[in-house]
């Protein structure tokens, strides 16, 4: 079973549609309507994947996994995704947001960020995922 259908047409400057969840999954509901995509190419039916909000994902961007896309973000590329960390963490090189777990903040914010609810993951991988970034 499909885990979300496409529901109506919007004109965004690109042709998108709201998504609208056909199960229950992760923190998602049955009947949740979420974000934009484009086509089914851009969202998974696999795993918990899910755009939120007013987030519109097209283009060549594939969300995917656990990827979770929130707010106002307009992706048209591949994020990059670092796996096996403790917490799942994606990069979006040309709107210059990383997601780290829930937290999404610009590279600036985690550039200063000294303080994060893991402070052993935070000392590990911070200068390591701000590389990424840059």
């Amino acid at each position: 079973m499909k885990k979300y259908k496409l529901g109506e047409k919007h004109e965004k400057g690109y042709d998108l549609f709201r998504i609208i969840a056909l199960k229950d999954f992760k923190n998602v509901k049955a009947g949740t309507v979420g974000g934009y995509i484009a086509s089914e190419i851009n969202l998974s039916q696999d795993g918990d994947a899910w755009v939120y909000d007013n987030a519109q994902v097209y283009g060549d961007a594939w969300v995917s996994g656990n990827a979770q896309v929130y707010g106002k973000l307009n992706i048209n590329y591949t994020p990059v995704s670092i796996a096996g960390l403790k917490y799942p963490v994606t990069i979006f090189t040309k709107s210059g947001y990383i997601q780290a777990g829930c937290y999404l903040k610009t590279v600036k914010e985690w550039e200063n960020i000294t303080e994060f609810k893991d402070q052993e993951f935070l000392n590990e991988w911070k200068d390591k995922i701000l590389a990424f970034a840059k």
